[in-house]
């Protein structure tokens, strides 16, 4: 599939909330173990969805790229910088979401979004890059070990009542 990669705008809202939909329910659904959405739940999640994108659409420091393929959209992975002038590293890229559907999955789509983010990354002048993923998300771990990343820190949660 010949596949395009371009940044998302205000009039690709839509698809951003279904690949967002998908990311946060869908495919959680099919690697959380069972017992765990409670720990990630949201109140109203549709709500909290809608002025997610809606913000990081409007955000200029926020990178939304979508790749496109036979004119319909097939993924997407989002990101921004941070500046913490107290590292040695003080500029480094945050990847915040990052999914492919999965009828495209291993043609190499996700790679290339991946790639694309740390290259707008590096022109911007961050010194790293650092994503995040659940640690029962075993097929982005993979993924991410291929791309060269190390994993540095794991966190725990814990239900104590409501």
């Amino acid at each position: 599939m010949d596949v395009e990669l371009r940044q998302a705008d205000l009039a690709d809202r839509p698809v951003v909330e279904a690949f967002h939909r998908a990311l946060y329910l869908e495919h959680r659904a099919s690697v959380m173990p069972a017992g765990m959405e409670r720990l990630f739940a949201y109140r109203s999640f549709e709500t909290v969805l809608a002025e997610d994108v809606a913000a990081m659409l409007r955000d200029p420091s926020v990178v939304v790229l979508l790749a496109v393929g036979n004119g319909k959209a097939v993924g997407y992975i989002t990101g921004t910088i941070e500046n913490d002038e107290r590292r040695v590293i003080r500029r480094k890229g945050v990847v915040g979401d990052w999914y492919v559907d999965e009828t495209v999955r291993g043609a190499g789509i996700g790679r290339r979004l991946f790639e694309t983010l740390e290259k707008i990354f590096a022109e911007a002048g961050c010194g790293l890059v650092e994503v995040a993923t659940w640690p029962f998300n075993e097929g982005t771990r993979t993924a991410l070990d291929r791309l060269g990343y190390s994993e540095i820190q794991i966190t725990y949660r814990k239900e104590i009542g409501e």
